[in-house]
């Protein structure tokens, strides 16, 4: 017999977290359990606006699918049952952990994946004028990776801001689709002349054409334009880099498929977050401990956490704790 319960859970930010598409001081996440026996799994996943989601819609899909998860709706059949998004993520990473605690086998064994116990994540600095993202630069000047949000405003007064303020740090620029291909042009070798290491998402997916054969002196990376497994054949030659996310992927088990094909194709991985407590993280642990790029750093924005909640010291997280999610039953 199979108990299948979801919920919705706002948790506030200690601070604005600010874009090139807006700001927000809280989010709310989505969480669903499964209990089967003696055993439960559970999940989370963040409802995502610019992809036409909202906690309202996502709680309808979840609804709708209720009595398929009671009856004993498999993984495999749930890839099908409900499209990629924030209702699969929630349910798929609650069947991962419902399985390793019936298994008595981590989902890093059952990927055949290390336990993500040294992971390092980037920290990330909000939109905001060159001196104060410089300031916020200064305080992460110990990171081995910062994330640095733009618009198209004074970029390179800002990204110099953030060099000097931190110039051992290597340095993304996540431009959220607020650019165009001339400006990345323009500023391309001023940004890898201060620490960038990568562009990521410079322009609207439905612009990503225009990026093909410009040469840029730094990698690009693609968030926005790669959702799941099937976005990689149009990406290819575009994108050096695909930036994997559950809520994007509908799970760990499209994230994992995402991840094999990025790989034999060539692409190199980052693995993003939205704005989610340490359940999300966890889940998206499982795929960053294959990823060159890692950015799973939303709870450090948050006011309060989950019991036995992440923590980042300079870049460095702590080892996934197995009684938050993941472990062995």
């Amino acid at each position: 017999m199979r108990n299948f319960t979801f919920r919705a859970e706002k948790f506030d930010l200690h601070t604005p977290f600010v874009i090139s598409r807006g700001s927000r001081v809280d989010t709310t996440v989505i969480v669903v359990e499964i209990e089967e026996g003696d055993h439960k799994g559970w999940g989370e996943s963040c409802p995502t606006p610019h992809y036409g989601e909202s906690v309202e819609s996502v709680m309808a899909q979840i609804e709708e699918i209720a009595p398929q998860m009671e009856a004993g709706l498999t993984r495999a059949d749930l890839q099908d049952a409900i499209p990629a998004g924030a209702a699969r993520n929630a349910i798929d990473c609650a069947l991962w952990d419902l399985e390793a605690k019936q298994s008595g086998q981590t989902i890093a064994e059952l990927m055949g994946h290390r336990w993500p116990d040294d992971l390092k994540s980037v920290e990330t600095i909000s939109i905001g004028d060159a001196e104060k993202m410089g300031a916020k630069a200064k305080t992460l000047a110990n990171f081995p990776t910062i994330k640095v949000k733009m618009n198209s405003d004074d970029i390179e007064n800002r990204i110099r801001a953030v060099h000097e303020n931190a110039p051992n740090a290597a340095i993304i620029v996540d431009a959220n689709e607020s650019w165009n291909a001339d400006i990345v042009r323009r500023v391309g070798q001023t940004l890898k002349d201060n620490g960038v290491v990568m562009l990521e998402q410079p322009v609207p997916p439905a612009e990503d054409e225009t990026l093909r054969g410009i040469n840029a002196p730094l990698p690009l990376g693609g968030d926005e334009s790669c959702h799941v497994a099937a976005d990689l054949e149009r990406l290819h030659g575009i994108y050096d880099v695909v930036n994997i996310k559950l809520d994007k992927t509908g799970g760990l088990t499209e994230a994992k498929k995402l991840l094999d094909q990025a790989k034999d194709m060539g692409f190199d991985i980052m693995v993003g977050c939205m704005v989610g407590t340490s359940l999300s993280m966890a889940a998206g642990m499982f795929i960053a401990s294959e990823a060159s790029y890692v950015d799973l750093d939303a709870p450090t924005m948050l006011a309060s956490d989950r019991e036995h909640a992440l923590s980042i010291i300079d870049g460095n997280m702590s080892a996934l704790d197995p009684r938050l999610y993941g472990g062995a039953g």
